[in-house]
């Protein structure tokens, strides 16, 4: 979501995470395959920077619910948004190596024995939230609950990893230790608990799923919520003078909701700090013609994605979707995506894994192949004849509806690039457009679609986030899986890759999965993003992030 779902977002450990090169980062920067540099922030001493201030964050939506750890609060801006407020627990350095944040654990330690697992963390004594309470064991054992799959109640986004947990208890440290204890080993334990939300608001249904709607009144990181404003598309955070951490240089953080394709105009009137430039050439070019503009490239763990929706009763044959698959030319819609931006232009082979990592290998196979003959034999021997231009089965017509995010020129263009390819082997995609905002929460979730493409952001973690993308849904409960397609096969190598602590051997299990899960053709990878941002050149500690964490409190301006 993004989602990162853009999923947010989302995920066998860190180490197999982006291993990257170098890359250029002034304004008059052209657009490059090389492979950028993991992380490009501008970073500057604290003591360098000015005191106070307000940072103008653009955002292409706030969603109502700020609980991104609820299936309505996936979208990537708003895990930005809760990043600057709440307690990140463990943080990723631009490699992908993912370690705990000293202001809230001094440490967090596995120990494995007869096959089970405990981790231990110990939680910084001054750690607080904003209503005066400590962070405990509890808070920990509340999110468990709410994410283990155990009461359909609780709308998670994802259980992979607690679902795992048979216990989470006070330590013999006192309340500021946390026991957790697993009934088997899971690799990626660093996963979990990254935002910690608070126990007095998230232990009931009620709290998980409503606690966080339009606001977030319990919170503990260096920005607190000060106020939303719904007219002006806004949400604004404040210094968190409770905050126990190094003082934030910034007074405040606006997060504004302002159309993709208005991003660029309003940075070139400095109406916001930065933007991420995407794969729109138009506001790369603006940015490179901007006097205050630096471009901060990165290499960008968000992958674009075309999904199908299994459920539909024209999409649930899996030979119709692979046929679909064959209809995308994927090498040209990546090649024109990234005209202009730079980036890596051959199609993405893989669901876990980006081209920089370890492991990756390219698995898209026949399915990711364009070969439209190929897709329309499929068709013909799926039962779908052609009768004029569109193809015809019990007297239904082969026509999907596309979604497609307005506002958003570069995702239409692509929209109808991909009607025109399925048009030629006689399937018709009515093209819908909805608001970012109601994108998801009013038709993805509820499967209200047959096509759609978005991006998803891998964090430092493949398994943790992806296992919950192509796991079968089980009734409603469908977590990320979008597509609501899987098989039993599938499962049983997601739960083995999570359950691996060798590092080659979790990526081989991951890879054997990818496969099956491309011949699933549900879920068909597009490309790698570019990591293109623009931002003000006194802009310090913040841009193109790659795999590296937002340090709020240590965000600011050159003097």
């Amino acid at each position: 979501m993004r989602p990162a779902r853009t999923v947010l977002t989302s995920v066998v450990v860190a180490a197999v995470c982006a291993s990257l090169g170098s890359a250029c980062s002034t304004r008059e920067d052209k657009p490059s395959a090389k492979p950028p540099g993991a992380s490009q922030v501008n970073p500057v001493d604290r003591a360098d920077l000015k005191k106070g201030g307000a940072l103008n964050w653009p955002v292409t939506v706030i969603q109502e619910n700020l609980n991104i750890r609820h299936l309505d609060g996936g979208h990537l801006d708003t895990r930005r948004i809760m990043e600057s407020m709440m307690p990140i627990v463990m943080k990723s350095d631009d490699r992908g190596r993912v370690t705990p944040d000293p202001d809230y654990l001094v440490s967090a330690v596995s120990r494995s024995k007869d096959g089970r697992q405990r981790v231990t963390y110990r939680i910084n004594e001054k750690a607080r939230w904003t209503d005066g309470s400590p962070i405990t064991y509890r808070d920990f054992q509340a999110n468990w609950k709410a994410q283990n799959g155990r009461r359909a109640a609780f709308h998670a986004m994802s259980h992979t990893g607690y679902e795992l947990i048979t216990k989470v208890s006070r330590g013999p440290g006192g309340d500021r230790e946390v026991a957790v204890d697993f009934a088997r080993p899971f690799g990626e334990w660093r996963s979990l608990f990254t935002p910690l939300y608070p126990a007095s608001v998230i232990r009931t249904v009620s709290g998980f799923n409503n606690g966080f709607k339009g606001g977030a009144d319990v919170t503990a990181g260096p920005f607190k919520f000060a106020h939303r404003d719904e007219t002006a598309k806004t949400l604004t955070v404040v210094r968190n003078e409770a905050w126990w951490g190094d003082r934030p240089l910034l007074d405040k953080i606006v997060f504004r909701a302002l159309d993709p394709g208005a991003h660029a105009g309003a940075f070139a009137n400095r109406e916001v700090d930065f933007f991420d430039v995407g794969v729109k050439a138009a506001a790369y070019r603006s940015a490179q013609d901007t006097p205050h503009a630096q471009i901060r490239r990165a290499g960008s763990p968000s992958h674009h994605q075309l999904t199908m929706n299994g459920e539909s009763p024209f999409l649930k044959d899996a030979r119709v979707r692979r046929a679909l698959a064959q209809a995308v030319d994927r090498r040209r819609i990546t090649q024109v995506a990234l005209q202009g931006v730079g980036g890596n232009a051959r199609p993405l082979g893989n669901h876990f894994l980006l081209p920089q990592q370890d492991g990756y290998q390219d698995n898209a196979g026949p399915v990711g192949t364009y070969d439209p003959a190929a897709a329309r034999k499929a068709l013909d021997s799926a039962g779908w004849r052609l009768d004029g231009d569109v193809r015809e089965k019990d007297g239904q017509r082969l026509e999907l509806d596309y979604l497609a995010a307005s506002g958003n020129d570069e995702l239409q263009n692509e929209a109808r690039v991909i009607q025109a390819m399925l048009r030629d082997v006689g399937v018709r995609a009515k093209l819908t457009l909805v608001p970012e905002k109601a994108l998801f929460e009013r038709h993805i979730i509820p499967g209200k679609f047959d096509l759609t493409v978005f991006s998803w952001t891998k964090r430092p973690f493949p398994v943790s986030l992806s296992r919950s993308i192509y796991v079968r849904p089980k009734g409603k409960d469908i977590q990320l899986n979008f597509a609501r397609t899987g098989s039993s096969r599938i499962d049983a190598l997601l739960d083995e890759a999570a359950s691996e602590t060798d590092k080659r051997e979790a990526i081989d299990v991951i890879n054997r999965a990818d496969r099956l899960i491309w011949q699933e053709a549900a879920a068909i990878p597009l490309y790698q993003e570019p990591g293109v941002v623009a931002a003000q050149r006194a802009l310090a500690n913040l841009g193109a992030q790659g795999y590296a964490s937002v340090i709020y409190q240590d965000i600011g301006f050159t003097r």
